[in-house]
């Protein structure tokens, strides 16, 4: 009895320190005291008629337990966004610990009007801090609305475009904007500032070969709170009839042929004719859709003077947009457009650029092989493909009738021969307009003028 009286104090105070280690542990964790994170995604102190902002609001400790977001403008105030969350548990996490959401903002909707105002994000978590209020964050932001557009003044515009042409039109904007250019059936093509005058702004245009009809055109300008102005514009649409051609696939060019693609695209399986099929239709989108993508940005600066060479003492073999209806054995197999022009000299001919630009690609690539493109700014670009031997890298100023290459037979070519094509902005126009001397002083240098 003696030794079990002395034990009790001891047991005593053991259990009373275990209490009070856990009375602390539990106040640290109920009683925590750091509030939640807001972050929102860009600048928000700048807003148009309409804007969507996105947001996320994090608390890795006791969770989340009420969002909201609302706009203020004197005595107006919208609620953008709201959101309660039911207790999950009393300790760690008893709500979220990360939300993420969005507002939309229409201010004519909300009847703000231009000037000044705030957007107010207030955030709390299930802290039992503060009387059991939680944590509370709340943020301000000062924000400038805006709600007119630019005005865009469309000066010069092409009269008349058809399939594969090109021109320039040429504006005014009443503002400094983020974003210019010109609209043509959906298709953005960039703006730039008119070398010498600084009041005027200039974007080249292209046309696909495919377009049937002109359902839109005009002039599009956004400001940094991203309102839009447009000025529409007509052109007169001319019809082209292009050439089509009959090519006959023998075994002896897939035997030609396959061995080389087989290095780059070893997933091809089946025939000889199914994986050339592979190559003429798959492998040819990829390549044209990189194409498209790498001459989508432009140096906007004019690199080029006059007209573009074409390749020295050359026959023509293939035209721009030649409708090519494959056959094997006698059976027509596929369907493709010639996007380009093909010269023919002597084998392995020196290739000069037609024209001063900076090198943006020089490598192997699918059904053009070794290719060598230029960008001479402006949203112009030159494309040299069926290359025998590449000497220029990417970053090289090249200057008109510096030799980039050799011609070859690399990729989907037959015989040796340099295949040209021309792009504006990603699309592949025809090189013969650019060619022409007469052509490009009516259609470009008298606008830039």
């Amino acid at each position: 009895m003696d030794r079990s009286s002395r034990k009790q104090p001891f047991f005593l105070f053991i259990l009373c320190t275990l209490l009070l280690v856990a009375g602390v542990v539990a106040a640290v964790i109920l009683l925590e005291r750091e509030k939640p994170q807001i972050e929102v995604a860009g600048k928000i102190d700048l807003i148009g008629t309409q804007r969507q902002i996105d947001f996320a609001v994090t608390d890795m400790k006791s969770g989340l337990r009420h969002i909201d977001a609302f706009i203020r403008q004197g005595d107006t105030l919208k609620v953008l966004y709201e959101q309660n969350f039911p207790r999950l548990s009393y300790f760690r996490s008893a709500g979220p610990n990360r939300v993420e959401g969005q507002i939309n903002i229409d201010t004519n909707a909300f009847g703000l009007k231009d000037g000044t105002a705030e957007i107010v994000f207030t955030a709390q978590d299930f802290s039992y801090w503060n009387l059991l209020r939680g944590n509370i964050l709340q943020l301000v932001f000062p924000v400038k609305l805006d709600t007119q557009p630019p005005k865009v003044t469309r000066m010069d515009s092409p009269q008349y475009i058809k399939p594969g042409g090109a021109g320039i039109v040429i504006y005014k904007i009443s503002e400094p904007v983020t974003r210019h250019g010109v609209v043509v059936n959906g298709y953005f093509h960039p703006g730039f500032p008119v070398p010498n005058k600084t009041e005027l702004f200039g974007a080249i245009i292209g046309l696909p070969y495919d377009t049937e009809q002109i359902k839109d055109a005009h002039v599009e300008a956004e400001d940094a709170a991203g309102n839009i102005g447009r000025a529409p514009f007509g052109m007169i649409f001319k019809k082209v009839n292009f050439k089509s051609d009959k090519i006959n696939v023998p075994d002896s060019f897939l035997d030609l042929k396959i061995p080389e693609f087989s290095q780059y695209y070893p997933e091809m399986t089946g025939t000889p004719l199914e994986k050339y099929l592979y190559i003429n239709n798959k492998v040819r989108v990829e390549n044209n859709r990189r194409i498209a993508e790498i001459c989508s940005k432009s140096i906007p600066e004019q690199l080029w003077q006059g007209r573009f060479e074409r390749l020295p003492r050359s026959s023509t073999r293939a035209g721009y947009a030649d409708h090519r209806t494959y056959f094997y054995n006698g059976q027509e197999i596929d369907k493709q457009v010639h996007l380009g022009i093909d010269l023919a000299s002597t084998q392995r001919a020196k290739v000069e650029a037609a024209n001063r630009g900076k090198v943006i690609f020089a490598e192997y690539l699918g059904i053009y092989g070794n290719i060598v493109i230029l960008d001479h700014g402006l949203g112009v670009f030159s494309l040299y493909s069926h290359l025998s031997g590449i000497d220029v890298a990417v970053g090289d100023l090249v200057e008109k009738s510096g030799v980039i290459g050799s011609t070859g037979t690399t990729g989907m070519a037959g015989g040796d021969h340099l295949h040209f094509s021309m792009l504006v902005n990603g699309v592949l126009v025809n090189p013969i307009e650019w060619w022409d001397e007469s052509w490009l002083q009516l259609h470009i240098f008298n606008y830039l003028k």
